[in-house]
């Protein structure tokens, strides 16, 4: 049995090194768990000097490679268990680096601690997702700019830089030197090492250490009850190693996926669970049930591949899932992501007919969650249902006319005739304005399709819509609050000259447009010719026609919300099979 030993940061650093090597999550800690530490760290100078405070368990695999620099050998640890602490505790200690005078005895030698002697060798060499902002940090201590920040990991860590360095800063001004600080970092945070040189013996610490309550993510525990299965079922130490190579080059993959945009660890195990691993119960596999499932999975040695396999395919598709921020509301909720991703595997449909059947899986979805505007409660076990027996090749579901029929069968209950008149027909579509972008976009593409051949969206007009709030890109025609005695006054009138008032009305989608949110604050509430003259400097097709009106008043509001659900009816019908 592996003995536990207690060390502070100043013990720990000595004489080793630390790699968060390729197959472990990148830096992943929030605000939250930062503003924990450092209000640790108050509370702690507050209670004097003779007092320590636990920190946290450290697991290490004691590598074979060491590095002499001068008269000092490092050996290199590779961190199974206790990254997010540590990385977080180096990027404060090279905020004190930078805070302390420059040329003082105190800040070279810390230089040396974080950078060691050669200047090559890092204190933390952390895995590619961000490796190249985290190291310039601890070389130059140079913070990110906005070019640099490509990814979800790097926003992570960006963040976390700029929220040390305020800490510290925060801490010299408060509390005096930030000596004091990096006197209590080194020498007073203690921490329960675990170390050993056999990688079976690792996982099995991890798993025992992080089956009492702490907060590890699903997908690390997952990622250890693999690695400790490969071992456990190999007929040799060969095989193991082989295993556990393929294992954490599968695991870097997936980490590398989740790097560029947040997915939920958990959420990929449970949807992993409830598609390929069963029982079908009708609903997704909660967290728990689905790391034993997937447990209980591994009956011969190939089996934690085949699951790391498995695992690395969903978490792809969950990734495009949430990249495609133009879905809108289908993707808000589980079942609908968990029947999307299985289409998206299901290898017995052609290219074509994958995008046919997910065509219906939008029209099906939009028309229960968006225009309907069902709660997640809705039609869990049908969706559930469905995508495990798509996953699985089952009767009914293994062939593309069997599929659509199913999709189809889905949405039954909810006709787009029933759907549009609940979401679209006299309703005030900007309250509920994730939902109404979603539509006027799909409208914008539909009229460019109707322009004919070679007729596209604006793409660059595309990406600044999306990327604001939904709130922010919507434009009423018709303003939200007039001005009273102004050039608005009367205008909300039918054609039998009864005015109605105007609050009923401005949020229908037939007085809605997208519009950069530049041009929308210039047009707020000027008159219409006013708007127009704004409207001139846009390019979607769906403000040219508003640009053809003389006028707008309840009448033109009605006649567009008209043409509108005229379309909608179509566009979310059900798709034909052909």
């Amino acid at each position: 049995m592996i003995e536990p030993r207690y060390a502070t940061l100043q013990t720990l650093f000595a004489d080793r090194v630390f790699r968060i090597p390729h197959y472990q999550r990148f830096y992943s800690w929030q605000s939250k768990q930062r503003e924990d530490l450092f209000s640790d760290l108050k509370k702690l100078s507050d209670r004097g000097n003779d007092n320590h405070h636990f920190m946290a368990t450290v697991v290490c695999h004691r590598t074979m490679e060491v590095t002499p620099i001068g008269a000092k050998e490092y050996r290199l640890y590779d961190i199974v268990d206790g990254q997010q602490r540590l990385t977080t505790l180096i990027l404060i200690l090279k905020c004190i680096e930078v805070a302390l005078e420059d040329g003082s005895e105190e800040r070279t030698e810390l230089a040396k601690t974080i950078v060691k002697r050669d200047g090559n060798l890092i204190l933390l060499q952390t895995n590619n997702a961000n490796e190249h902002i985290f190291n310039a940090f601890l070389r130059e201590g140079s913070r990110p700019n906005k070019d640099d920040i490509r990814t979800h990991a790097d926003r992570n860590l960006h963040y976390a830089i700029n929220e040390c360095t305020s800490f510290v800063q925060e801490w010299a001004i408060e509390r005096g030197d930030p000596m004091s600080l990096l006197r209590l970092v080194q020498n007073k945070l203690g921490f329960v090492i675990y170390d050993t040189e056999d990688s079976r013996v690792v996982y099995s610490i991890f798993e025992v250490l992080n089956s009492r309550g702490l907060a590890v993510d699903w997908l690390d525990k997952c990622k250890s009850v693999l690695m400790g299965k490969a071992f456990e079922l190999a007929e040799s130490e060969e095989s193991a190693e082989a295993t556990i190579g393929t294992l954490q080059n599968l695991w870097g993959n997936i980490y590398r996926e989740i790097a560029d945009v947040s997915v939920s660890g958990q959420e990929i195990v449970r949807v992993t669970a409830t598609l390929h691993y069963g029982p079908y119960q009708g609903k997704p596999q909660k967290a728990e049930q689905a790391l034993e499932l997937l447990r209980d999975e591994c009956d011969t040695a190939d089996k934690p591949r085949q699951i790391a396999e498995k695992i690395y395919d969903v978490t792809k598709k969950l990734v495009a899932l949430e990249k495609n921020i133009f879905l809108g509301p289908m993707t808000k909720v589980l079942q609908a992501r968990i029947l999307a991703v299985a289409l998206e595997s299901a290898d017995c449909l052609t290219v074509r007919e994958r995008e046919k059947a997910l065509a219906q899986w939008e029209c099906v979805t939009f028309r229960i969650f968006g225009l309907h505007n069902k709660d997640a409660r809705t039609k869990v076990g049908d969706y559930i249902r469905l995508a495990a027996k798509i996953a699985n090749k089952e009767d009914g579901a293994s062939r593309y006319s069997e599929i659509m029929g199913a999709l189809r069968e889905l949405g039954d209950d909810y006709p787009i005739s029933d759907a549009v008149q609940e979401g679209l027909v006299n309703s005030d579509c900007y309250d509920r304005p994730d939902l109404c972008r979603y539509v006027l976009w799909r409208y914008e593409e539909h009229l460019a399709r109707r322009a004919g051949r070679g007729a596209t969206v604006d793409e660059q007009i595309r990406r600044d819509v999306w990327q604001l709030r939904a709130v922010d890109s919507i434009e009423h025609i018709f303003p939200q609050i007039p001005e009273r005695g102004g050039a608005w006054d009367g205008k909300m009138q039918r054609g039998d000259g009864k005015v109605k008032e105007h609050w009923r009305h401005v949020g229908r989608i037939g007085n809605l447009i997208l519009l950069p949110i530049s041009l929308n604050w210039e047009a707020k509430r000027t008159c219409f010719e006013d708007k127009k003259a704004v409207y001139e400097r846009h390019n979607l097709r769906m403000v040219r026609e508003i640009l053809e009106e003389n006028q707008w008043t309840l009448a033109e509001i009605e006649d567009r919300e008209s043409k509108i659900v005229d379309w909608a009816i179509e566009e979310w019908a059900d798709q034909r099979t052909d």
